[in-house]
Formats: C-alpha cells, structure tokens, sequence
C-alpha cells in the first residue's frame, strides 16, 4: 500500500465511524409528544441525519478509491 491507500483508507475509516456516530445520536434523541416542541425536534434530528449521511459519502468515496485500486485502474 502507497502512502496515498493508507490516507485514504484513514479517512474512509474517520468517516464511517462519525456517520455512525451521528446516526446513533441521531436514534436515541426523544421525540416529545407535545406538539409545541415536536417540529423543532424533528428538524434537530434531520440536521444530525443530514451530517450522517455526509460522513457516509465520504467513506463511499473511500471505498470506491480502494475498489477501484484494487481493480489497478490507477
């Protein structure tokens, strides 16, 4: 492995584990049921769910670099 795979790969693994991270934090908020306070927290829980799903691009990117080296494209 080049130096290139092995940060590629560290940054695939930083990205999978906050998507993780953020879509765990995301599950366990509350959701009241006070119809006062249940938009502002749905919208909450999008925002994390929003951050998730960015992280979890970035380790797709990761990934596909790796398949795609592994397939000696490059």
């Amino acid at each position: 492995m080049t130096g290139a795979d092995v940060c590629v790969a560290a940054i695939g693994l930083l990205c999978a584990s906050g998507a993780a991270i953020f879509w765990l934090w995301a599950s366990l908020i509350d959701v009241p049921d006070n119809i006062d306070t249940f938009i502002s927290v749905l919208q909450r829980t999008g925002r994390i769910n929003a951050l998730a799903a960015a992280f979890s691009c970035g380790a797709a990117l990761c990934a596909a670099y790796a398949f795609a080296r592994s397939l000696k494209f490059w």
